[in-house]
């Protein structure tokens, strides 16, 4: 699968950290006519309650961006990717965390093998 010069349906995944907020504005910055962004928080099993999602939204509407907000429960490489599939997305924009001796963290480097589309890893 190519990805078209510009793409359609943006899927990017956010938890709250300074590389998902670096990933979020990468994301903004792709979207554009006739695209739609949608932002995804994948929340671990017995995890704390956030407001990750807020503070997605809030990002965007400072940058005048709109967007589509899911909240899932479960593993995160899995579900993105799952989200990603029923969405139809043709790209995927996650952050990079800093991981020893790897080029990429477990869930990322998950992401690109397991993805359907494009992925855009933002450090």
């Amino acid at each position: 699968m190519r990805m078209a010069g510009r793409p359609r349906q943006i899927l990017v995944c956010f938890d709250g950290s300074e590389t998902s907020k670096r990933a979020l504005d990468a994301a903004a910055d792709l979207v554009g006519y006739a695209s739609s962004l949608a932002v995804v928080h994948v929340r671990r099993a017995h995890s704390p309650e956030g407001d990750a999602i807020g503070c997605a939204r809030e990002q965007l509407i400072q940058r005048q961006v709109s967007a589509r907000y899911l909240e899932t429960r479960g593993q995160p490489a899995e579900e993105i990717v799952a989200t990603a599939e029923a969405l139809g997305a043709d790209l995927v924009v996650v952050g990079r965390r800093k991981a020893l001796k790897r080029v990429l963290g477990s869930v990322s480097a998950a992401v690109v093998r397991q993805a359907p589309c494009d992925v855009l890893v933002v450090r």
